[in-house]
């Protein structure tokens, strides 16, 4: 795997517009993430950056965030976190800066990972015309020169991620619930996360839900815009994703997803240390 680079963090210049269904007095989209670039001014662990891009003849940013866990041996497990695929929910960007305010201040708990989080994917999601998701995947499926997809398509191969887990909405549901593509990973990870964290999270009946993983599959997954990266990518990255019901996320709920993913990082290292051994 490629290492690491670490650049400084550039002043907050772009002001996106609030959408237009947000209620009146909901925190904006730059002041949500407004606490994540303060925390990373001074910081060596967490490093912040926004990228430029052009979308239909307008500059759009694409915020990203780098949080290096404690050094334990090793590579670092690169993983991805994405939120802000709905459009003009801002629960999910809200809820994946305070996980990173959170894990900087306990570093501890991300040893042996490097986090590299993207808040917001659906750019043009939280425009003026809250464009649905399903723009952002039309575009990514055919492979559209416009700077977000070629942004993250970019991400994607030059990270060369271990994991990839995203937040996700979901209307049609009363409780969260994580999809993945490894029965294995279900079991040994995603299961026992999400039980440790039910106390804060209303689960789903069916909590972890198993998705198909040969390359037939991933080859669907890509074509239809989905955010993965293509399936002769090797080795292909585990892939998690957590379900919210689309309701507001509490400050509770978002310490139960805290409880999720810090588990999901312990596990997961255990799990590899364990299958290094065998």
């Amino acid at each position: 795997m490629s290492s690491i680079s670490i650049h400084t963090s550039p002043q907050i210049v772009h002001q996106p517009r609030p959408h237009h269904g947000q209620p009146t007095g909901a925190p904006t989209l730059e002041e949500i993430l407004a606490p994540v670039y303060e925390a990373a001014r001074d910081s060596y662990s967490l490093v912040a950056s926004r990228q430029s891009v052009a979308l239909r003849g307008e500059t759009s940013e694409i915020p990203r965030f780098l949080l290096l866990g404690q050094r334990g041996g090793g590579k670092p497990i690169r993983l991805g976190l994405f939120a802000g695929f709905e459009a003009g929910n801002l629960d999910s960007v809200r809820a994946i800066t305070q996980l990173l305010l959170q894990l900087k201040s306990s570093p501890h708990l991300s040893r042996d990972f490097a986090l590299i989080s993207y808040p917001v994917v659906n750019v043009r999601g939280f425009g003026a015309e809250a464009a649905p998701l399903a723009d952002f995947e039309n575009r990514f499926a055919r492979d559209s020169a416009e700077g977000d997809v070629q942004f993250f398509k970019t991400e994607l191969r030059k990270w060369r991620f271990d994991g990839l887990l995203s937040l996700r909405t979901d209307s049609s549901t009363r409780g969260f619930y994580a999809t993945v593509r490894s029965e294995i990973i279900a079991a040994e990870v995603v299961e026992p996360a999400l039980a440790a964290a039910a106390s804060a999270l209303p689960l789903a009946t069916q909590h972890v839900k198993v998705r198909p993983g040969d390359r037939y599959a991933r080859t669907a997954d890509h074509a239809h815009g989905r955010l993965v990266p293509p399936a002769d990518v090797r080795p292909y990255p585990f892939e998690i994703e957590l379900h919210a019901p689309r309701e507001p996320i509490t400050d509770e709920r978002i310490d139960g997803l805290f409880v999720a993913l810090t588990e999901i990082l312990r596990l997961y290292r255990g799990f590899i240390a364990h299958r290094q051994d065998l």
